[in-house]
Parts: structure tokens; sequence; C-alpha cells
């Protein structure tokens, strides 16, 4: 038997549960891993909501990144073997794997090989969020090496933020990074931003085009939406991308028509799965410039708390109050 995470029903982390269950049988194509730590994501909190792309099949898994060691192999699984060290990705869909507790099942085009010197809790901190700012800057926001270009990161103390500023530096940036206060500008100084913006206190667009010198940004990466994506548009440079690739506002986002065709602004959502993985391209480039990084100390994952898999309900209401800097890890007593 193994201790798994389920919930019955759509709500908040109260309905997350901790049931034992025979651990399951790898079929074609998968594998049974033996989970040392899982890492949490705003992805999996809409989804427990019933307010993600994917609705959930009752009752449900939850998680979809993590790191352990092969149990079991399925059919037709050729390049990984039992007690290999695993990353699993968020190469899945959460309606039909879930990673939290002792053991999962995951597809194999869901794993990587576990960096080299990484702790499990660090290897599970990575493949959501260095993918997503790789690809949500580089592959869409059209982010270039040595161009100088000024780069917005919104909510950068998130686990995706702090990553984002890591990755904005190494391709020579000028990264303004935004937060609501000022708790944790230490962090995210340290994380190689140039700049900080407290927006609930600063006038954004009035900071932005002061330190561009009246430019505005070049791209912004911005998980926030809502209200903010017109302050946003309105600190843009001229063909500006704007990268939307979450909802944290929870609030409408009107389209900023106006400020869009003046400046001839390019905005675009980016989802991890549907706008990298399902690329093999893409993924080739994302997974070569990160390893390199991983390998030599340019990126390094930012970890707040780790968590024991019994307190994962008081996981998730930690990323709820919005009191982390860097990757929320749930492991295994």
């Amino acid at each position: 038997m193994a201790r798994i995470v389920r919930f019955n029903q759509i709500g908040g982390p109260e309905n997350l549960t901790l049931v034992e269950e025979d651990p399951a049988v790898p079929g074609p194509g998968e594998v049974l891993v033996d989970v040392k730590a899982a890492g949490l994501n705003r992805a999996e909190y809409l989804y427990l909501a019933g307010q993600y792309l994917v609705q959930p099949e009752l009752p449900s898994r939850i998680g979809v990144e993590g790191a352990g060691v092969i149990l079991a192999v399925g059919p037709d699984v050729d390049n990984y073997a039992v007690g290999d060290e695993v990353a699993i990705t968020p190469n899945m869909s959460p309606a039909e794997y879930g990673v939290i507790g002792e053991v999962a099942l995951a597809p194999v085009e869901a794993l990587a090989a576990k960096p080299p010197g990484m702790s499990f809790e660090q290897a599970a901190a990575i493949w959501m969020a260095y993918p997503t700012a790789f690809g949500g800057l580089v592959e869409v926001g059209g982010l270039k090496k040595g161009a100088g270009q000024v780069v917005v990161i919104s909510a950068a103390s998130s686990g995706v933020g702090l990553p984002a500023i890591q990755i904005a530096k190494a391709h020579g940036a000028t990264v303004i990074a935004t937060s609501r206060g000022t708790s944790k500008k230490e962090a995210i100084m340290a994380a190689g931003a140039d700049h900080l913006i407290a927006t609930s206190s600063e006038d954004f667009a009035a900071r932005v085009m002061d330190i561009t010198d009246g430019k505005g940004f070049d791209i912004a990466f911005d998980p926030v939406a809502g209200p903010f994506l017109e302050t946003l548009s309105s600190a843009a440079a001229i063909e500006a991308t704007i990268v939307e690739y979450g909802a944290l506002s929870m609030s409408e986002t009107l389209f900023p028509l106006f400020p869009a065709i003046g400046k001839g602004l390019r905005i675009c959502g980016f989802h991890l799965v549907f706008n990298l993985f399902q690329h093999p391209d893409r993924t080739a480039r994302a997974m070569e410039n990160l390893t390199a990084g991983f390998a030599d100390g340019t990126y390094a994952p930012v970890i707040d708390r780790v968590f024991p898999l019994a307190e994962v309900a008081d996981a998730y209401r930690h990323m709820e109050a919005n009191r982390q800097i860097g990757k929320i890890i749930v492991a295994g007593e």
C-alpha cells in the first residue's frame, strides 16, 4: 500500500485527502515512480477549484511535477529502467495523472533525467518553472541573447518569476521586476533583477518610462492579467510583446485595443504543454539551454519551503496566501 493525495469534490485545499491504495501497474509507455518530492503550481490550485483548462474527473489525483526513482516500467518503455533517478515534467494531462503521493504513474514522455548534483527537492522544482519561463520569454516573447532588451517580469517572487529573471539576465536583458510591495525585494534583486517596481505604491508606467528613457519595455512576461494588462500596454515600447501565462488577478481581462493598435503590440498567451512540450524542436532548444544552465550554475532553483506529504493542504494554503518566495515543495516523510 502507498499513500497518495486525492480530492473527491471541487473546491479548495480542504478537499485534499491522503488515502492508502495499492500502487498502480504501469501500462504501455508508462512508469511507476517512487516519488521523493513534488513541486506545487498555480495550475493545480485552479484545477482543484474547477477553474483550469481541463476539468477534473472525480475522484482525482493532483500534481504534475516531481522527482523520484523508477519502481517499475510498462511495456514499450526502452529508455528508462528500474532504479533510474528521474524528474517528472508537466508534459501530461492532470485529468489522467497526478504525482503528489508516495508513488505515481507517469507517461514516459513526461520524464527527464534528474540533473546530476541536484537533490530530489531541487529536481522537483525546475520542470514547470524553467521551461515556462524559457518558452514564454524566448520561444514566444522573442528574447534574444545580446539584444539589449528590456524585460518586465511580473509577480517576480513566484516559482516562475525568479527563474524568468535568471533566464532574462543570462540573455543579457535589463530586468524590471514587479511585486505588490517591497517585502520580497531582497530575494528578487538577488535573482538578478535590475529594478523593482512595487505596484501597490508606485506608478508602474511612469517608472518604466523613467528607467527606459521614455522608450518602454520590449517584452513583458505576466501571470497577473486582469486590469494589469492595460497597465502593461501603457508602458510598452513600439512593437513590444506581452506574454500572458496566468490569471492571478482572477478578474476580467479586457483587451487593450487602442494601445495594441497604436503601438503595434503583440499580446499572446503561453501554455507550457501546447506551446512548448508539443513542439519537439522548441523542447529540444529549451532542454539544451536549461540543462547547460543547471550544470554551470547559471540557473539555480529557489525553494521557498518543503512541506511533509501529510501537510499537502497547508502547502496549497501557503500558495493561496502568496507568501512564498520561489517554489513550494511537498516531500515524503
